[in-house]
C-alpha cells in the first residue's frame, strides 16, 4: 500500500511501540494508568486483609474504601503511609 507508518508510540513519540514500553515504561502511561491498576490490586489485597480478619466492609471488593489505618485485635492494617529511612527515598509509599 505504500503508506509510511511511524513506529513510535502515540502517545510519548520517543520510544518503539511494544508492549514492554506500554506496559512499564512509558512517561505518559506512567502518571495516570499504571497508578490506577495498581491502586486497584492494592484495593483488592485491602479487601482481602478486611475480610480475612472479618473487619467490617462492603460487598464488592471494588466498592471497598480503605482507610489509612485500622486495627483489629494485636493486628494494624495500613494503606498508603510514606515509610521512614535513614536515606531519602522518593518512591517510598507502599499501599499495604
Amino acid at each position: 500500500m505504500k503508506v509510511e507508518i511511524d513506529s513510535k508510540w502515540r502517545l510519548c513519540k520517543q520510544h518503539e511501540e511494544t508492549v514492554d514500553h506500554l506496559t512499564s515504561v512509558c512517561s505518559i502511561l506512567a502518571k495516570n494508568e499504571y497508578l490506577l491498576g495498581n491502586d486497584k490490586v492494592g484495593t483488592h489485597m485491602h479487601y482481602s486483609i478486611y475480610k480475612g480478619l472479618d473487619i467490617e466492609t462492603t460487598d464488592k471488593w471494588y466498592t471497598h474504601m480503605s482507610n489509612p489505618v485500622c486495627e483489629k485485635g494485636d493486628v494494624t492494617v495500613l494503606w498508603n503511609q510514606a515509610e521512614h529511612t535513614d536515606r531519602e527515598v522518593t518512591a517510598n509509599r507502599h499501599q499495604i
